[in-house]
């Protein structure tokens, strides 16, 4: 029988994840969570039959609920070379080969099969949160012969048998003492990584009992993302301390899937990389090994237009690829590494490589340097363990860029007007628009030059509409600053702080996944992202350089707000809603801050804002008085180095607080209080 198996991710958990085996004896003692409750199981296993070959389980056994034989859907489609593609919004799952397509709701008897309906005995259902179909479902629903084989306690299926009613096993209510997973959530309480870089490169996730289900799904490359089923986290949400450079960070989050709690753990990479992933003999530990492959070759060539360069090894090498300049180069660096090359390459015949070394840049990363001009373009690619990196002219020319001071710099073959030029700040979607005024495709050409410094990433040159337009790609906000030298125009990425005398960095609350709060018909996200927006406009003529964690319905993670606070702004102010739950009189505004280590009483200090913040909003606002509170457990908070303060504006879930932020003309009063405290801050206080 022609074994073939395809899985469609349409949500995040979805039917069919990848799974680690697991063994069961000849009782099943478990507890079977559906229909919302735990279902205590304890009966003789159920065997599957194919053919006269036994099926073995996987994470999930055939067992019997009233009185009908229920088959993991995911073990039996890949069985039977089914394909199986599941849709979250109908919570439909669909089992097809050649010559059926059967489409199962969950939680329904009828099913459609070639589109007609029937009906079955019980219904498709989730246990343990993996979709299990009725035998007697499928033998009618795919022209199966099915046959109960009851002492033995197996499904047959194959050719000559039909399909029976299999009898109900006698189970006793109340279970003996259970050996597998328990209806107490599991407890993820450890995070275990390598000694060091140069250790062996083994992450171990460890919780206080069984891990019996977890699923490893897939992102892309750069990230390892496991969900552990009902298990709830006591690690830390980010942990960067990884001694590794494979595993950049390691984060976690927590959320619920049909009412089972479920950990989600990623693992940050610095590229592909070849691993394996096991479990612990008790199945307490989730093992995450690096293996590290071995470089076996290195060639340069030179094809025509282009020069080649050729790594290959014996797995994946997850290289990362950036450029210095001074002179420009091209940098490959490859971690948890070991090569068998020789460190001198030759360029001899290369038309775009001028020299080319290898070797160790520390311990545990193999380095490969290509010199180049820095009008080259460059390309490149990892496929099964192989990276192919290709050189070729740019079709820039007539520019520089200097990566050191970041200075981007146009010869002067044509005269531009600078005070002509437009500035487009985008800051929120990552880039920096310079508009010249007039066509200079003919002087500096079009295509992009890669940088891939903490600045910039790349910069992208274009014509359209009559105008050249400078496209700075960025990876930190940055003001450009534009000046006419001897050698032509200068560009200069400049940090806010370098340019302007006060620079706040607004940001509201949540956003795009993450809802927030809601209340009486409010969603957090949209009135934070509204007073933000308001608060901005009022801060226009004020002195007060402002820039925004998000403009629209977008989600950039905590981490990356605090980043930005510490790199550009002098202070940061996050804008939130406050709830209490189903209590509803819970009401008021008040304003959290944590204390920093490197603040000092005679400038400006998170304590000082939250109170001047809760003093003009008390005041404009007329809510209660909820005061300054300190708050250790907010990552906006501890992950700022400069006077940072969360705002609590008032209670989505009070009714009279949620009446007064839904008015617009209320909305303006709190954005005018923000700003008039946030200048009222940076008038009356040193904060540099």
């Amino acid at each position: 029988m022609k074994v073939g198996f395809k899985r469609l991710f349409l949500s995040a958990i979805a039917i069919g994840m990848m799974m680690t085996n697991v063994a069961y004896a000849k009782k099943i003692n478990m507890n079977l969570f559906y229909d919302g409750k735990n279902h205590p199981y304890n009966a003789s296993e159920v065997k599957i039959n194919i053919d006269g070959k036994e099926l073995q389980p996987e994470d999930m056994p055939p067992v019997i609920i009233d009185g009908r034989t229920v088959l993991p859907m995911r073990l039996i489609a890949k069985a039977l070379g089914c394909e199986v593609l599941w849709n979250e919004e109908t919570k439909q799952a669909f089992v097809m080969n050649d010559d059926f397509t059967v489409a199962f709701t969950l939680g329904s008897k009828k099913g459609i099969k070639n589109g007609k309906e029937f009906t079955m005995d019980v219904p498709a259902m989730v246990v343990n949160d993996r979709t299990m179909l009725p035998v007697r479902a499928l033998a009618q629903a795919l022209d199966l012969d099915i046959t109960w084989d009851d002492p033995n306690r197996t499904v047959n299926i194959g050719a000559g048998a039909s399909p029976t009613t299999p009898t109900t096993p006698t189970t006793p209510t109340t279970p003996t003492t259970p050996t597998t997973p328990t209806t107490q959530a599991i407890k993820v309480f450890q995070a275990s990584v390598p000694t060091s870089t140069t250790a062996s490169q083994v992450f171990t996730i460890e919780a206080d009992q069984a891990i019996y289900s977890y699923d490893e799904i897939y992102v892309d490359d750069g990230r390892i993302v496991l969900d552990i089923q009902n298990a709830t986290s006591s690690l830390s949400e980010k942990i960067t301390a990884t001694n590794s450079n494979i595993v950049t960070a390691i984060r976690t989050a927590q959320h619920d899937s049909n009412g089972i709690p479920v950990t989600r753990i990623v693992f940050d990479l610095s590229g592909k990389k070849t691993k394996t992933i096991t479990q612990s003999a008790d199945k307490k530990k989730i093992i995450i090994t690096f293996e590290q492959p071995v470089i076996d070759e290195i060639s340069l060539s030179n094809r025509g237009d282009m020069d080649k360069l050729v790594v290959g090894a014996s797995g994946s090498l997850g290289a990362k690829v950036s450029t210095l300049s001074n002179p420009q180069r091209i940098v490959v660096d490859i971690p948890n590494v070991q090569s068998k090359v020789e460190n001198e390459l030759s360029t001899k015949g290369l038309s775009y490589i001028n020299a080319a070394r290898t070797g160790m840049y520390d311990a545990n990363t193999f380095r490969i340097v290509l010199e180049v001009g820095q009008l080259t373009d460059f390309s490149w690619k990892e496929e099964n363990g192989e990276l192919t990196l290709e050189v070729r002219k740019s079709s820039l020319e007539n520019l520089s860029y200097d990566s050191t001071s970041n200075i981007l710099t146009l010869e002067n073959v044509k005269s531009i007007d600078i005070d002509d030029i437009r500035k487009n700040d985008r800051h929120t979607e990552g880039y920096y628009e310079l508009t010249l005024p007039g066509n200079y495709e003919s002087v500096y050409g079009y295509g992009t030059l890669k940088i891939g410094n903490d600045v910039m990433n790349n910069i992208i040159v274009s014509t359209t509409g009559g105008d050249t337009v400078i496209r700075f790609n960025q990876n930190r906000y940055s003001e450009y600053v534009v000046k006419e030298t001897k050698n032509g125009y200068e560009i200069a990425a400049k940090n806010p702080k370098d340019v302007y005398d006060k620079v706040v960095l607004l940001d509201a609350g949540h956003g795009g996944k993450d809802p927030g709060t809601n209340g009486n018909g409010l969603v957090e996200k949209n009135i934070a992202l509204s007073v933000a927006l308001k608060v901005q406009k009022c801060l226009e003529n004020s002195g007060v350089k402002v820039y925004m964690t998000r403009d629209s319905d977008v989600y950039p993670e905590n981490s990356l707000r605090a980043k930005t606070a510490n790199q550009i702004a002098d202070l940061m102010v996050s804008v939130h809603l406050n709830s209490a739950g189903s209590n509803t009189t819970a009401n008021g505004t008040e304003t959290l801050y944590q204390v920093h280590s490197n603040e000092n009483g005679s400038k400006l200090t998170s304590l000082k804002a939250a109170e001047i913040m809760q003093s003009n909003l008390i005041q404009a606002f007329g809510t209660t008085n909820r005061g300054v509170k300190r708050r250790t457990d907010l990552l906006i908070l501890n992950g700022t180095t400069v006077p940072a303060i969360l705002v609590e504006t008032c209670f989505l879930s009070n009714p009279g607080d949620a009446i007064k932020i839904s008015s617009s003309t209320n909305q303006d009063i709190v954005a005018m209080a923000i700003a008039k405290a946030i200048t009222e801050m940076m008038d009356d206080y040193t904060i540099r």
